[in-house]
């Protein structure tokens, strides 16, 4: 169930309910990843209705940790009317050390981006009065979220998860301290311009991800993805940054506790 995997490797984003949907053994998967000496998980929200079976997941897996917030694929109708109210509740459990995902999505647009730009000023209002870190999702919607995000001050650092390569993207994360999360698909034969962009990118400011049960990184590509498989993101990642695997894994250590403010 892990391939490659080695002590101490983190997951900074994925998805409990998700990989369940898919009749993934979770159970199993937390018990290997256990004896597999993993590190620091990280299961980002999608959705506020499935919070409490996705806390319960923590009694399986001691250093799992928990974003909450509202995808932006997620219409207006299916946001509950006081929504504010049980995000900022699910906000202040003591698990949940980030908020989102959150952000903008062009490509499907479920949402219409009016819809998805008021829930993204709520996410990013409520991690200023929390001072709990946001997880940015950002798909086919690189200008917008560059121009939103220079329009604004922050409190504690923000991630762009699953990082699509944008360089001025990059550039305008970094100048504002943020972290950039890589995800499978840099792994991927066609993403060069993910892998380029490492060059601009310091190992202070990287975390990697799975973002399962998506993005099953090569070769197991079109595959239903897990934590136990994000060995070869890392792999890559060393690659391209020219430093060991057992280098990199203490340093995606340090960034994410920092992310997430754990000591």
């Amino acid at each position: 169930m892990v391939d490659n995997f080695k002590m101490g490797m983190s997951d900074s984003h994925f998805h409990i309910m998700e990989m369940k949907r898919r009749e993934m053994d979770i159970e199993l998967l937390f018990r290997t990843l256990k004896d597999a000496g993993a590190g620091i998980l990280l299961d980002a929200g999608v959705q506020l209705d499935d919070f409490s079976e996705r806390i319960f997941w923590a009694d399986h897996y001691e250093q799992l940790y928990f974003a909450a917030g509202i995808h932006p694929n997620i219409p207006k109708n299916s946001w509950p009317d006081n929504f504010i109210e049980i995000l900022k509740e699910q906000i202040n459990h003591p698990l949940v050390k980030a908020i989102g995902e959150t952000g903008l999505d062009l490509f499907r647009e479920y949402s219409p981006l009016p819809d998805q730009k008021a829930l993204l000023n709520t996410h990013y209002e409520i991690s200023q009065e929390t001072e709990k870190p946001l997880i940015f999702h950002i798909r086919n919607a690189e200008d917008e979220m560059i121009h939103w995000i220079l329009e604004r001050d922050f409190k504690t650092p923000a991630v762009l998860h699953c990082f699509p390569g944008n360089k001025r993207l990059a550039e305008v994360a970094l100048e504002k301290g943020f972290y950039i999360s890589y995800a499978g698909n840099v792994t991927f034969k066609n993403a060069s311009d993910i892998r380029d962009s490492l060059k601009i990118v310091p190992l202070d400011r990287i975390l990697v991800e799975t973002d399962a049960p998506y993005l099953a990184p090569h070769p197991k590509r079109g595959r239903d993805n897990h934590p136990g498989l994000i060995a070869y993101t890392y792999e890559c990642i060393a690659l391209e940054k020219n430093i060991d695997v057992d280098d990199l894994i203490p340093r995606v250590d340090k960034n994410l506790k920092a992310f997430l403010k754990l000591s």
